[in-house]
């Protein structure tokens, strides 16, 4: 096999480059919540940190750092469209409460709704499939099951 051939052979998908730079753009936020750090700042750190993060002990392919920067700078631009669009999907408990979500959950939902807003090119289960996988990578499926649903209601709501 010739090198360009075995460099191709192990370069990654558009659509694993796209699933690593929402599972990044997650984190990104859910940092940014924990330090106060800037945007532009986590940003840089997460390109620089790319070709050696791992996950889990599995090395993460590198991601798409323009969607990677669109989603995390996005976010910040809409999130008050955002936040309201998902709280009005959140259905109510037994008790007729919200269900309480921490961070990493809101950084999930935060950064999925912002792609159904404005990613109107991409099919809605697209966007949301890869950020259910990603939710899969932290939580049980309880969690899995809210943000699907709360997703499946806010493609509706951003798309119609």
């Amino acid at each position: 096999m010739s090198k360009a051939a075995a460099e191709k052979k192990h370069k990654p998908s558009q659509k694993a480059k796209a699933l690593s730079a929402r599972l990044c753009a997650v984190q990104a936020l859910y940092q940014a919540t924990h330090t106060n750090d800037s945007i532009d700042k986590i940003y840089q750190q997460f390109i620089e940190d790319a070709p050696d993060r791992e996950i889990d002990g599995e090395k993460l392919v590198e991601p798409d750092g323009a969607l990677l920067k669109k989603v995390l700078f996005g976010v910040q631009e809409r999130k008050s469209d955002i936040i309201q669009v998902v709280e009005s999907n959140l259905k109510p408990q037994t008790d007729g409460a919200k269900p309480k979500m921490d961070i990493l959950l809101q950084s999930i939902l935060l950064c999925a709704g912002y792609e159904l807003l404005v990613h109107q090119d991409i099919d809605s289960p697209i966007i949301i499939n890869d950020y259910l996988n990603v939710t899969h990578a932290f939580y049980e499926k309880g969690e899995v099951s809210l943000v699907n649903g709360v997703l499946d209601a806010a493609a509706r709501a951003f798309r119609d």
